[in-house]
């Protein structure tokens, strides 16, 4: 295997899976990205065997071939290197030479016939939305996501495709977060807990400007951009019925500014100091109160 490419791509296609890569593994292989070559294309995958990402870089390639790489090594070196043509050569015992613009480094890499497969399901339909969308809802539930590992249902956001209208949902059992987009062409009853990890990830390699297609199989979900995929395995068991505490109706309604609201609790949150200490709301006619104490 032998191909030359930009050094700059690179590191943009490195980057965008070699968070997924785990640095402590039972599975050496686990630690590497796969690296294959065909068709003037070099794909770069990562999997931890929960959520896996491939993205796709333009290169010339010599000869085609596939071979592993330690994700955090390489990324390393490729940072380091100026902004020029790189050229990446697998030699024997799977000894990998890397040049760009005078500089020379010798990496040992594995084999790639034992690294995962990272397989997208086929699913029946797509949903394509802007990223930007996608982001901003994401952010705005996310943070209600729970880290307590005994909830696993609860470890992830849920998504909800409707056939107008998407919907996404967290809770850690004190905090409930949902939000609403408007689509299209939506798609109807299906459902699926997308765990924190591939939530983070997805918000960290989203643009502003492209669209993306997400799916949700039975056990996956799925997400593609131009040149890029990522799966996630779905977490297993049931939401909480969150309908369910939701006040139906409102004896009263306070209509504030959020750069005002915004303001006040980081005033009053200097206070506030553990995690969960709450902060209180006083509401009369024509006034808002809000305080905390520690």
């Amino acid at each position: 295997m032998e191909v030359v490419l930009d050094r700059d791509q690179f590191l943009k296609g490195l980057q965008m899976v070699h968070n997924i890569v785990e640095p402590r593994q039972t599975l050496p292989i686990l630690a590497n990205v796969l690296l294959e070559a065909e068709d003037e294309t070099i794909r770069v995958t990562a999997t931890d065997l929960e959520v896996g990402a491939r993205v796709s870089v333009p290169a010339k390639v010599a000869s085609k071939g596939a071979i592993t790489l330690s994700a955090r090594k390489l990324a390393e070196i490729v940072k380091e290197l100026p902004a020029a043509g790189l050229t990446l050569k697998v030699g024997e015992s799977a000894a990998v030479n890397l040049r760009c613009a005078g500089v020379n480094y010798r990496l040992v890499g594995l084999a790639s016939d034992d690294f995962p497969a990272v397989v997208p399901a086929a699913p029946p339909a797509w949903l394509t939305l802007e990223a930007k969308t996608l982001r901003e809802m994401l952010a705005q539930t996310s943070f209600a996501v729970s880290h307590d590992e005994s909830r696993f249902a609860l470890n992830g956001v849920l998504f909800v495709f409707q056939p107008k209208e998407i919907r996404l949902v967290a809770t850690d059992g004190h905090r409930l977060a949902i939000a609403n987009r408007g689509v299209g062409h939506g798609l109807s009853g299906v459902t699926g807990i997308v765990p924190r990890k591939a939530v983070t990830e997805i918000m960290r390699v989203l643009g502003s400007t492209e669209d993306v297609q997400i799916a949700i199989t039975e056990n996956q979900f799925v997400m593609q951009m131009p040149n890029f995929v990522m799966t996630a395995r779905l977490i297993e068991g049931q939401f909480p019925n969150y309908e369910a505490v939701l006040p139906k109706n409102h004896p009263g309604r306070l209509a504030i500014k959020r750069t005002a609201l915004v303001a006040g609790l980081r005033r009053v949150s200097v206070m506030a100091e553990e995690r969960n200490k709450p902060v209180r709301f006083s509401l009369t006619p024509w006034k808002r109160t809000t305080s905390s104490s520690n």
